[in-house]
C-alpha cells in the first residue's frame, strides 16, 4: 500500500503531462522578437516576420486566431518557410491565414518536405531507424502552389527576386526549394545575383547552411527542426532531435545569422511539445 500511492502519483503526473504536451503547449503560440545586426548600411531597420510549420491538416481555430494577432504587426516582409500544410484540408485555412497578413513589400515562400509528401506512421518510425526521409509523393502540392499565387503570395523556387528598400538599396530574396526531399539547386537559386547588396535567403531545412556562407547571405531564415519540440530546461532539445536534424537553434557559426524558427505547428503524427512553444519570429533587421 505504502508503494502503492506514489505510483498513483507518478500515472497523475505523467497524465498531466501527457495532457499539457499533446494539447496545451502545442496550442500556445506566442511572439518571439530578435534584433539582428548586419554589417551592410541600411537606410532604416526592416521589420520582417517569419512564419514556419504550420503543417495545416484543416481549421486550427486557435492558430487563425494568433494570425488575426499577427496582422496587427506593421512590417516590411513576411517570409515563409515550408512545411504549410499536412493534408488537402489545410490548403484553404492556411492560405486564408497568411492573407490576413498585410508587409509593406510582399509575403514570400518556399515549400517543405510535408507540402511535398505524405508521411505515414511506419515511415515515422522507420526514419528513428536510418535517418531516412521515405514518404510518398503529396498529389495536391499542385493545389497548394496555385493557392499561394491566387493569394499574391510569392512563392520561390530555387529563384531569386529584387526587391527595392529605398533610393539606391535594394535587398535579393533567394528562395532554395526543399532541401529534404532533394528540389534545393544553389546554383539555380543564386544565379544572376550582383555583387553588394542585402541577400537574405529562404529555406526550410537548416541543413544546407555551411553551404550558403559561400555565397555571400546576410541572414537566411529556415523552420523544419520545430525546435527538437521536446526541451530540456538548460540543456535544450532530447539527443535523439539532434541525431534527427543537424541543426536545431538558430547559429552565425557560417559567416552570416541564420534564423531558424521553432514553427507554430508539428506533423499529425507526433504533435507533442514540452518546453518549446510554437512560435512565429518578428525580426528587427539593422545595419551597421
Amino acid at each position: 500500500m505504502n508503494g502503492f500511492v506514489p505510483f498513483i502519483i507518478l500515472c497523475g503526473v505523467l497524465g498531466l503531462g501527457f495532457v499539457w504536451a499533446q494539447w496545451i503547449e502545442p496550442n500556445s503560440f506566442c511572439l518571439r522578437r530578435k534584433t539582428v545586426q548586419i554589417k551592410k548600411r541600411l537606410s532604416k531597420p526592416l521589420m520582417i516576420l517569419h512564419i514556419s510549420d504550420p503543417h495545416f491538416t484543416g481549421r486550427r481555430p486557435l492558430l487563425e486566431r494568433f494570425f488575426d494577432r499577427l496582422s496587427r504587426l506593421d512590417v516590411d516582409f513576411v517570409f515563409v518557410t515550408g512545411d504549410l500544410i499536412d493534408g488537402p484540408g489545410g490548403i484553404e485555412p492556411c492560405v486564408a491565414s497568411l492573407r490576413k497578413l498585410k508587409p509593406k513589400r510582399g509575403t514570400y515562400a518556399v515549400l517543405g518536405n510535408h507540402d511535398y509528401k505524405i508521411y505515414p506512421f511506419l515511415d515515422q518510425i522507420r526514419r528513428l531507424v536510418t535517418n531516412e526521409h521515405i514518404g510518398k509523393e503529396r498529389p495536391e502540392t499542385g493545389a497548394l502552389k496555385e493557392a499561394l499565387v491566387r493569394a499574391g503570395i510569392h512563392l520561390l523556387a530555387n529563384e531569386n527576386r529584387k526587391v527595392a528598400l529605398a533610393t539606391n538599396q535594394v535587398a535579393i530574396l533567394v528562395g532554395v526549394d526543399d532541401p529534404v526531399t532533394g528540389r534545393a539547386d544553389l546554383e539555380k537559386a543564386f544565379r544572376g545575383i550582383e555583387n553588394g547588396v542585402l541577400r537574405l535567403a529562404l529555406i526550410h531545412s537548416p541543413a544546407p547552411f555551411p553551404s550558403l556562407g559561400r555565397r555571400g547571405v546576410d541572414v537566411a531564415f529556415a523552420g523544419h527542426t520545430h525546435g527538437g519540440q521536446i526541451r530540456i530546461p538548460g540543456k535544450g532539445p532530447l539527443p535523439m532531435a539532434y541525431r534527427l536534424e543537424p541543426i536545431i537553434d538558430s547559429t552565425d557559426q557560417y559567416g552570416f545569422v541564420g534564423l531558424v524558427s521553432r514553427g507554430l505547428g508539428a506533423s499529425p503524427v507526433l504533435r507533442l511539445r514540452l518546453f518549446c512553444r510554437p512560435e512565429a519570429v518578428l525580426v528587427r533587421l539593422e545595419g551597421s
